[in-house]
């Protein structure tokens, strides 16, 4: 366990909860322990002589607040009474499949509860989003897409409609998703609908720098006007799919294929309200690609900090911490 980078699954699988403890506290304060509270430094080290209903041999006290506490308070782990091994186990297989894993796949190998295994899964695509994106720089394809399922009606009665009239039943049973890509980089998704020319063009200008960047799209209207900005390449998909000067949109095209695969085929369906998470989920896993899944899940064992707070019957403080 010296090496955090080079963590296999199956190690994992064999920590007891005082090695995952010490895992984490490596991973969440790499130069010491702080209080989550009030921010202090050098806590002092409690170990519990006697053995006691609370299975935490070691705890912190910090010298500031007087308060106690343990490296899952103020994370996605604290008040849950999943082993941490578990929750270990989880976290790598979202880390290292690459189109995710269901919460009823999670139920059934790590034997907890459905319910516990859903919780689970939203707690880790918290931890996965991303709390402080820079700017996307050089080539940025920019498309969108539409998540769903297909209209229901019998075939008889699509019949009688026209292929405009098909495709707008068809688009307002999906959900759109805006999508920009770094070519070789990062990607960007968000939830946007409608799609509209005022919305994608805000969307690009608040996450690319435009001095830097060029922008590759094609030709649907809402992209009109964004060359007063930056440069602009268009390819028009009525003629060719990459046009002269490696102009395409091929990448995030892949993107979208790799997505909708996970979604229909692990998840099979995904509510709107939960769309934004899964997202999340995705970009994560496609940002960290060139990494190894060790190294992928040391990274997200470091962005642990904070709490869900949506599901909460009660009015919480925002940050408790």
């Amino acid at each position: 366990m010296d090496d955090t980078t080079k963590v296999t699954f199956l190690e994992v699988l064999h920590w007891s909860e005082e090695q995952c403890r010490e895992y984490l506290e490596r991973q969440r304060w790499p130069d010491g322990a702080h209080c989550p509270k009030c921010g202090a430094d050098k806590p002092w080290k409690i170990t519990r002589k006697a053995a006691s209903k609370n299975a935490v041999r070691s705890l912190y006290r910090c010298r500031a607040c007087k308060r106690q506490f343990t490296a899952t308070v103020g994370t996605i782990f604290e008040d849950s009474k999943i082993p941490l091994n578990k929750w270990f186990a989880g976290i790598y297989m979202m880390c290292a499949s690459k189109k995710g894993v269901s919460a009823h796949q999670l139920h059934r190998e790590l034997e907890i509860t459905y319910k516990s295994a859903w919780f689970m899964c939203q707690r880790v695509r918290y931890a996965m989003s991303d709390r402080n994106p820079t700017l996307l720089t050089g080539v940025i394809e920019a498309d969108e897409t539409y998540v769903g399922g297909k209209p229901r009606g019998h075939r008889s009665q699509r019949g009688k409609l026209s292929m405009s009239q098909r495709i707008s039943a068809a688009m307002d049973k999906k959900t759109p998703v805006f999508g920009i890509l770094e070519r070789g980089g990062r990607v960007r998704t968000i939830v946007m609908k409608p799609v509209t020319k005022k919305g994608t063009q805000r969307v690009l200008a608040e996450n690319i720098a435009l001095a830097d960047s060029a922008l590759i799209t094609d030709e649907y209207p809402i992209y009109h006007g964004m060359s007063r900005h930056l440069p602009h390449g268009i390819v028009n998909h009525d003629r060719e799919y990459v046009a002269e000067g490696g102009i395409h949109t091929q990448g995030i095209e892949n993107y979208w294929s790799l997505l909708k695969r996970g979604l229909y085929g692990v998840f099979h369906h995904v509510s709107v309200d939960h769309l934004p998470h899964y997202l999340d989920e995705f970009e994560f896993r496609f940002n960290r690609r060139k990494v190894c899944d060790a190294e992928r899940f040391a990274s997200l064992m470091g962005q642990t900090r904070g709490r869900l707070l949506w599901y909460c019957q009660t009015t919480q403080p925002e940050n408790p911490y």
